[in-house]
């Protein structure tokens, strides 16, 4: 069949596509969600119809998808706005594909899905770039906060800063990790594995001690703050004989912790003490576990071999694990 496509001096079905969607961006003269997403539609439309994508990203695509991350509003949201707009220029080439030929009718077809990738993969990439921000910001200050609470100095402003409350008292943890195998291989692959475990170590941290459990790791361990408050004595937020499991697993290494708990401010006495009750456990030999500080009052010789203990935020009672 020959259209109009064959005619010569007449637009193409893309170029016409193109124009349909300028034309219904125009028609909406609010500053909405919708409003904006079609007028990046048409951007990427005309750079992809004049073959300058992938050579150059929409830079209001990007631009806009970052504003609206920043502004909290969901991904899923922005996504939709698009895709209503990608249907406006399909409901245009449905009208339009009788009067043209098929190669017409594909290629602008393959423009509004060029069209579509181009805005998704480009808000995606803003979105999880504003993430991974947010992500380092909020670390950052939570790792400020921990280095504050275990030196005693400046707490309150950084926890003001960090947006993050501080509880009256706390558990205190004191964290072994101990080398993976894949860290003990031969070859240039050690830093990354020990980078990936301590990666598994904080993910598996967060879910059983909630977002408010500040940590201070490294690959070989370090010190981890849990809050003991109304919060906490509600959920049993804690760190347990099996959570420290759960965690090991995430590891895969098994883990030795020291814990104790008392006031926020005597966290840097008992930091110190859980940190070198745990280093003469490790020389000792003692096996991975749980143990309590106030289960072992000989911490300075340890000449009585012991199990593994736990605690719990609200029962000072001395608990042996199994």
């Amino acid at each position: 069949m020959v259209g109009k496509q064959a005619s010569s001096g007449t637009k193409t079905l893309e170029a016409k596509l193109v124009e349909h969607l300028t034309f219904q961006a125009r028609r909406a003269r609010r500053e909405d969600l919708g409003t904006i997403t079609r007028a990046c539609l048409v951007e990427a439309a005309r750079m992809l119809e004049a073959r300058l994508i992938p050579v150059a990203q929409p830079a209001a695509i990007a631009g806009s998808a970052a504003r609206w991350a920043r502004e909290g509003i969901a991904l899923e949201t922005v996504l939709d706005a698009y895709h209503d707009g990608v249907r406006i220029g399909l409901e245009f080439l449905t009208e339009q594909a009788a009067g043209e030929d098929a190669d017409a009718v594909a290629a602008a077809a393959g423009l509004i899905v060029r069209v579509l990738e181009t805005v998704t993969t480009a808000t995606l990439t803003a979105y999880l770039d504003e993430h991974r921000q947010v992500a380092r910001e909020q670390q950052t200050a939570a790792q400020m906060l921990v280095s504050a609470l275990l030196s005693g100095h400046g707490v309150a402003h950084l926890a003001r800063r960090a947006g993050i409350s501080v509880a009256a008292s706390y558990q205190v943890v004191a964290l072994a990790i101990p080398a993976h195998p894949d860290e003990r291989r031969p070859g240039m692959g050690a830093p990354s594995a020990a980078r990936r475990k301590l990666r598994r170590v904080q993910a598996a941290l967060a879910t059983p001690l909630g977002s408010r459990a500040l940590s201070l790791l490294s690959d070989e361990g370090g010190t981890v703050l849990i809050p003991i408050d109304e919060v906490s004595a509600m959920t049993s937020l804690a760190l347990t004989p099996e959570v420290l499991e759960l965690i090991g697993e995430a590891a895969e290494v098994p883990l030795t912790a020291v814990v104790t708990s008392g006031d926020a401010s005597r966290i840097p006495e008992l930091a110190g003490l859980v940190q070198k009750l745990l280093v003469r456990l490790q020389a000792d030999g003692r096996p991975p576990g749980l143990y309590r500080l106030a289960d072992l009052p000989d911490y300075d010789g340890l000449q009585q071999a012991r199990r593994p203990v736990v605690t719990s935020p609200n029962d000072h009672r001395i608990t042996r694990s199994a």
